[in-house]
Parts: structure tokens; C-alpha cells; sequence
């Protein structure tokens, strides 16, 4: 191959990962990398044929920032993206940040140029610190091993994972002559369980009376397989909160299982005899403690980690396997124990309880409403009547946000973006993925806080989007005032009509007393 330096080759063959944009933090904005992915052109061979390399670059505040913007964009349903950072700088208070994308099964490629000397007087072994938070770690060695540094963060990809790509800052200037044959492993096997696991499951399935399919967020890409079988076996549908939306256009679908259900979602959710779990590890927050599930019910736990069966409530069976492969596998076994599909759960009179599952079909009781604040609740209810339905309702873990989540219906599970913090950030990510969806940021002044290192990049990269903010000062209004948004103080809900958001970003600051 003709010579090519090393950081321009790297470029080139994060396309073949599909990647299309890339996040890069302030003190890397005049970076080498950041010129290389500037400059990339020509074509690659991807999985889905020969494609053009050219990339999106965005430049964020902070490292954190960046990537909490790359998972914010793979949420909201955009391929994998780039992040670039320096390892010795900021890098450590990122690896939570990392952590909460892998625990999210949010992928993305990492790209970290290490050190050329001791951080901090000492050897970090920075491989061990990324695998200790759930990433894939792969050193990329030396410089004509590229591209099998890049298979390998393929593979990290295809689990669901951040694959970081750690750089030997000396390579960046190489001239890569001979370059490697990349070595691609075997295709795994036991995609599948065991045929008698299966049967026993599909058995369970058949002779269920109210069945229940629960999807978590390790199963949002086997939504028609799972859809599949609940048609079948005449099961319900419901979702934790890592796929909310995912069964949104399904009219047996009973919502968001959880703490903040709605007292109809709660109750389907306790009659079902047999409830099929699938990529959802059924946690407290879940499950209510366990109050939502019947303990006499057949619980079967459908996961890719073995570890995670049974680690918050005891299964009747467990199915260690991919979600779609187990619920395709499923599907075809109870078809061959039922002459036709059946009722089960899906009758009338499950269809009329169904009427109620969203909160806003609940009036709020009189005596919890204050003439002195305006109550979340009712200002989210009055808000979900005014915003366009094409949107991505984005949130963190402020109550407020909480109510949100109840309140603002969202499209599918793309359309709703859960980030613990820097929820401006991650709608930033958001905005990107998905230009045709205006962005909605619930959170609270101390949430908007958390973002203002990044604040000034991430308004800048929102095209359409309300920023709702709850608030018990004044410093929301003034920062946004600042960076010249306009800002709406919201102290009555006839201030709320469609206008509002015809075009721009605007801020609702709701005071709360």
C-alpha cells in the first residue's frame, strides 16, 4: 500500500466501524487526530458494502462532555460514534462516564492517545481502569497493526460496548508502509440454548393464562421478534425504563414498569402467571422491590450474562442467550404446541384497564395542588398537549425529570434519552442523531449546572429543542439569558401554547417554592 501517516489511517478506519461523527473536547480541538478525521476522504469497505469516508466533527467543553454527547447520539438511535481524548488530561473523572455508557449497552468508539511518559510519577495501567468499568479496552500496539486494532474494536461494538482504542502518542506521525493482515476471529456458537430449555419455556408460554413480556434494554433490537411472540402466546408488553418507547405503537402495550408505573401498569403487572424477561436485569427500581410481580408467577430471565439472572429476584428458569434469538426460537416452539394463537391477557376488559396506563389520563387529586408554584405534574401534563410529536424527550435523575418521564410521550425508545447527569449534553448528542425530532431537556437547576462546562457548545448545536428547567433561584435564567436564548418564566400554564417552539431553543424556567 502507498505510505500514509498513522493518525491519518486511524481516520480512515473508524468509517469502517460505521462511524459518522466524532466528539472532540476543547483541548483537543487543534489536535492532530482532530485534523486527520478534518481531512478524511475516500471510500471504505464497511458490513454494509463500500461507503464514503466524511465525518461529522463536533467540538464539546469538556472530555466528559464529549461523552456524554456520543451516548446521548446512540440513544437517540444514531450509529456509533467517535470520542477523542488525552489520557492526561481530565481523563479519570471520565471513566464514570464510560462506565455508565457500558452499563447503558451504549457503544462507541473511544479513542485515547496515552501518556509518553509517567502520569502523576506512576504507570497507569490504563487497559485494567477500562475494563474495571465495563469497557473493552484494546492497545492498538504498533503502528502496521491498525487495522487489527480495529477489528478488535469491531468486536467490542457488536457487544454493545465502548471499545477504547488506547494510541501510543508516537505512532501519530508514523508512516505506515506495511500494513498489517488483520486476523478475524471465529463465529461464536451457542447463540441459542439448549433445545430443552427452550421447550420448557415455550411450555410455560403455552399454558399460560396472562402472560407478560418484559423488555429491558439489552433487548431493544429484538423488538419484532419479541412482538412476535407476545401475538402468539396473547401476552402483554412492557418495558423497564432502558427501552421505554420500545412497544409505544403496540396496542397491548402497558407501559414503563417501575416505580413511577401508574397504578393500571402496576396491576397487569402483578396478575401475569408467566412473565418472559428479556435483556432486563429486573432490579428493585424495576420491579418495586418485587412488588410488581407475582411471587407465585413463572418468572423465566432471558440475558446474554449469566451473571445477571436471578441477581435481584429468583427466576423459575433462566434462557442464557440473545434476546432475538431466544424469543425467535420461543415463538416457533409454542407455535408448534398451539393450534392457534391465543387470547391470553388480551381481552376486553384488559383493553378498557389499558385506558389509564399513562398518567395524564389521571387528574391530579385537588388537595396536592398549590396556588403558590406551579405543580410539575400539571405543567408536564399541559406541556405534552403543546409539543410536536416528533421529539426526543431527554432527562436525568432529578424528580422532575421523573415526572417527565410519566408525562411526555415519546414516539419510540429512540425518542427518550436517560443520562444520570449533563442531560444538556447528551440532547446535544441527541439533536444530532436525529435532526428531524425537536429535542426536549426536562432537568433541574442543578442538572443544567452540572452542564455548564459544555452549555455554550452543546445550545449552540441544538437546532430545535426546549430546555425545561425547574428552578428555586434565579442563576437558570440569567445563564441563559447570557448565551442569548430566549427564556420564558413559567408561573401559569397559559403561558404554554404550540408557539413556542416553531423554531430555535427556547427555556422554560418553571419556579418551584
Amino acid at each position: 500500500m502507498a505510505q500514509v501517516v498513522y493518525s491519518t489511517r486511524l481516520a480512515q478506519l473508524c468509517a469502517a466501524t460505521g462511524v459518522e461523527t466524532v466528539f472532540i473536547p476543547k483541548q483537543l480541538w487543534n489536535s492532530q487526530l482532530t485534523d486527520a478525521f478534518g481531512d478524511a476522504e475516500g471510500n471504505i469497505a464497511t458490513i454494509d458494502g463500500v461507503t464514503e469516508i466524511h465525518y461529522k466533527v463536533v467540538n464539546t467543553g469538556t472530555a466528559d462532555g464529549a461523552v456524554m454527547a456520543a451516548a446521548g447520539y446512540r440513544q437517540a438511535g444514531g450509529p456509533p460514534a467517535a470520542v477523542v481524548l488525552d489520557a492526561s488530561q481530565d481523563f479519570l473523572s471520565t471513566l464514570e462516564t464510560i462506565g455508565q455508557a457500558a452499563r447503558d449497552k451504549l457503544s462507541m468508539v473511544v479513542i485515547v492517545v496515552e501518556p509518553d511518559e509517567k502520569f502523576n510519577g506512576v504507570h497507569a495501567n490504563w487497559a485494567g481502569l477500562l475494563t474495571g468499568v465495563g469497557a473493552v479496552a484494546v492497545p492498538a500496539g504498533d503502528a502496521e497493526n491498525i487495522s487489527q486494532a480495529m477489528v478488535d474494536v469491531i468486536e467490542g461494538l457488536n457487544k454493545q460496548l465502548p471499545s477504547v482504542l488506547l494510541v501510543d502518542p508516537e505512532n501519530l506521525n508514523t508512516e505506515i508502509t506495511d500494513e498489517a493482515e488483520p486476523e478475524f476471529a471465529a463465529p461464536r456458537t451457542g447463540a441459542v440454548p439448549q433445545t430443552s430449555q427452550v421447550v420448557r419455556a415455550a411450555k410455560s408460554l403455552a399454558q399460560a393464562r396472562w402472560p407478560l413480556i418484559i423488555a429491558g434494554r439489552g433487548a431493544r433490537h429484538a423488538k419484532s421478534a419479541m412482538v412476535e411472540l407476545a401475538n402468539t402466546t396473547g401476552a402483554l408488553l412492557a418495558t423497564s425504563a432502558g427501552a421505554h418507547g420500545l412497544f409505544e405503537d403496540q396496542p397491548y402495550n402497558i407501559g414503563l414498569m417501575g416505580k413511577i408505573a401508574t397504578p393500571s401498569t402496576a396491576e397487569l403487572a402483578r396478575g401475569a402467571d408467566v412473565i418472559v424477561s428479556f435483556g432486563c436485569a429486573l432490579d428493585d427500581w424495576t420491579t418495586r422491590e418485587g412488588k410488581l410481580i407475582d411471587p407465585n408467577a413463572v418468572l423465566i430471565q432471558v440475558d446474554t450474562s449469566p451473571w445477571a439472572v436471578g441477581r435481584f429476584l429468583p427466576v423459575s428458569q433462566s434462557l442464557i442467550a440473545d434476546a432475538q434469538a431466544v424469543a425467535t426460537v420461543l415463538d416457533l416452539e409454542v407455535s408448534k404446541l398451539l393450534s392457534e394463537p391465543k387470547v391470553g391477557y388480551r381481552t376486553e376488559q384488559t383493553r378498557k384497564r389499558l385506558e389509564t396506563k399513562y398518567w395524564n389520563s389521571r387528574p391530579i387529586p385537588e388537595h396536592q395542588l398549590r396556588e403558590d408554584t406551579v405543580d410539575p405534574r400539571a405543567f408536564l401534563a399541559r406541556l405534552e398537549e403543546v409539543l410536536p410529536r416528533q421529539r426526543t424527550v431527554v432527562v436525568d435523575q432529578s424528580a422532575q425529570a421523573g415526572y417527565a418521564t410519566n408525562y411526555l410521550r415519546v414516539l419510540d425508545h429512540e425518542g427518550y434519552v436517560f443520562f444520570p447527569s449533563g442531560a444538556v449534553v447528551a440532547g446535544m448528542g441527541a439533536s444530532i442523531a436525529r435532526e428531524d425530532r425537536m429535542i426536549t431537556v426536562v432537568t433541574h437547576e442543578s442538572g443544567l449546572m452540572d452542564s455548564l462546562a459544555d452549555f455554550r457548545t452543546a445550545v449552540s448545536n441544538l437546532q430545535r429543542g426546549a430546555l425545561v428547567v425547574f428552578q428555586q433561584e434565579a442563576p437558570v435564567v440569567e445563564m441563559a439569558r447570557y448565551y442569548g436564548l430566549p427564556v420564558h418564566e413559567i408561573t401559569s400554564l397559559d403561558q404554554l401554547h404550540e408557539g413556542l417552539f416553531e423554531s430555535g431553543v427556547v427555556v422554560l424556567a418553571v419556579q418551584q417554592h
